[in-house]
C-alpha cells in the first residue's frame, strides 16, 4: 500500500475513533453521541382538500420550522388526503414548542403551474417514550376538476 493510500486509512480510523469517543461512557445513545436517535418528537396529523373540500392524494406535505435553519419532515397524502408527519429533535436547552409552517404541494406537468399552500401550526415536543401531542391540520389547495 502506498503512503498517501496509508495516510487516508489511517485519517479514517482516527476520524471513527474521535466520533465514537464523543458518546457517553454509558454506550452510545447518551445525549453526546453524534449517532444517538432524537430525544424528542412533534407530530403534525393532517387533510389536504380541495376548494370543494374532496381530498387530495398524492399531496407533498412538509413541516418547516419558522426562523431556523433546521430542515423539516415531508411526506406524501394518502387516497382520502391524509398525511401524518413526525418531527425529531434534540431539545437541548430550546424549548419543548416550535414554531412551524405546514405547506402542501402538488406539482403539475408543464405548462401548468406548481400549486402550493401553507398554514402555521405550534409544534409540542415530547420524549419519543412518551404519547406525542398531535397537531391537527387542514389545508386547502386551490385546485379543482
Amino acid at each position: 500500500m502506498d503512503k498517501p493510500m496509508l495516510r487516508c486509512h489511517l485519517f479514517l480510523v482516527a476520524t471513527i475513533a474521535a466520533l465514537l469517543s464523543a458518546c457517553e461512557q454509558d454506550g452510545c445513545g447518551g445525549a453526546t453521541c453524534p449517532f444517538a436517535e432524537p430525544t424528542h418528537q412533534a407530530v403534525v396529523r393532517g387533510v389536504v382538500l380541495d376548494l370543494n373540500d374532496q381530498p387530495l392524494e398524492g399531496i407533498h406535505t412538509s413541516v418547516l420550522y419558522v426562523g431556523e435553519a433546521r430542515s423539516g419532515v415531508g411526506t406524501q397524502t394518502d387516497r382520502l388526503g391524509r398525511f401524518t408527519a413526525t418531527a425529531r429533535t434534540d431539545l437541548g436547552d430550546r424549548p419543548d414548542t416550535a414554531s412551524a409552517w405546514v405547506r402542501a404541494t402538488q406539482a403539475n406537468p408543464p405548462p401548468a403551474a406548481v400549486v402550493s399552500d401553507s398554514v402555521r401550526v405550534l409544534l409540542h415536543f415530547t420524549q419519543r417514550t412518551e404519547s406525542p401531542v398531535i397537531a391537527p391540520v387542514t389545508i386547502h389547495l386551490p385546485v379543482g376538476p
